[in-house]
């Protein structure tokens, strides 16, 4: 079945109708990628039950990855929170001013990480720059001038997309890129737009880069960079049929990018907001 090579069977749940009574002819349905298979003739009631099992199977779905991300979102926070809390406790020492502008970032990190976890699948570009610039501005008073951030994002760029799919290669770039380094490093996050309907995101850094043998597992769930990884890539496929393009090379650094095209009737994130208001 040709949508299975876009779709998995939770992402998009299929039931065929059919008259064919040979088990033979089932097998081949269920093989080629078929959630359920109703026999003809049928009552509505059961079509409907069908449907409605398949509905609630998806939402389930659903639900489990929007819980895997917020999971991981919460993973990566314990040793965050506890370097600002620290980092804001010796600016208090030393510099107030800077220590209040650091507790604003932060609230608004968490703010910001909070409300991805309990709105809708979809946020939007800007929104999720936001938190980029809120986590880098908090990083960049940690490590000082061991941290060059850099940006090529095109004027007025925004676009819709699922919540959390950059940040968290931004923060893999500083936590496996430039840390790794004893001299630091630096990070870039590109954004262009490439046609009326296409976006293309890169991550970069120019840390220690991945070995040809661990970037194989770059998108397995038990892979020790991969904050998020796996689930950035289910999403991206889910959401446009594109998937992460990884490349690294070892002592000079990583590039994770992201092709994200939108159909013609997705509409802005203005008219996403105005829609979820209403």
């Amino acid at each position: 079945m040709k949508i299975r090579e876009r779709f998995s069977m939770v992402d998009l749940p299929v039931l065929i109708i059919t008259a064919a009574i040979i088990g033979h002819d089932k097998y081949k349905a269920f093989h080629a990628g078929a959630n359920d298979i109703l026999q003809k003739p049928y009552h509505y009631s059961e079509f409907m039950a069908r449907i409605q099992n398949l509905i609630m199977m998806k939402h389930t779905a659903n639900q489990a990855t929007r819980m895997e991300m917020a999971f991981l979102q919460s993973q990566i926070k314990p040793h965050f929170l506890y370097n600002v809390l620290n980092t804001i406790i010796s600016l208090t020492h030393l510099d107030i001013e800077k220590a209040r502008e650091v507790t604003e970032e932060f609230t608004n990190y968490l703010r910001m990480s909070f409300d991805f976890q309990n709105t809708s699948a979809i946020s939007s570009f800007r929104h999720e720059l936001s938190i980029i610039n809120s986590y880098l501005s908090i990083e960049k008073t940690r490590f000082g001038n061991r941290l060059e951030v850099l940006f090529d994002i095109d004027e007025d760029i925004d676009f819709i997309l699922p919540p959390l799919m950059i940040q968290p290669l931004v923060e893999n770039a500083v936590l496996h890129g430039v840390s790794k380094k004893r001299g630091g490093g630096w990070i870039k996050l590109t954004a262009k737009k490439q046609s009326k309907n296409e976006y293309h995101i890169k991550v970069e850094d120019n840390g220690p880069g991945i070995t040809p043998e661990k970037q194989i597992d770059l998108l397995s769930t038990d892979f020790d960079r991969s904050v998020g990884l796996k689930n950035i890539n289910q999403r991206l496929k889910h959401f446009c049929g594109s998937e992460l393009m990884i490349s690294s090379t070892p002592d000079a650094g990583t590039s994770v990018s992201m092709l994200i095209h939108l159909a013609e009737t997705t509409g802005s994130p203005k008219e996403l907001k105005d829609t979820e208001q209403t």
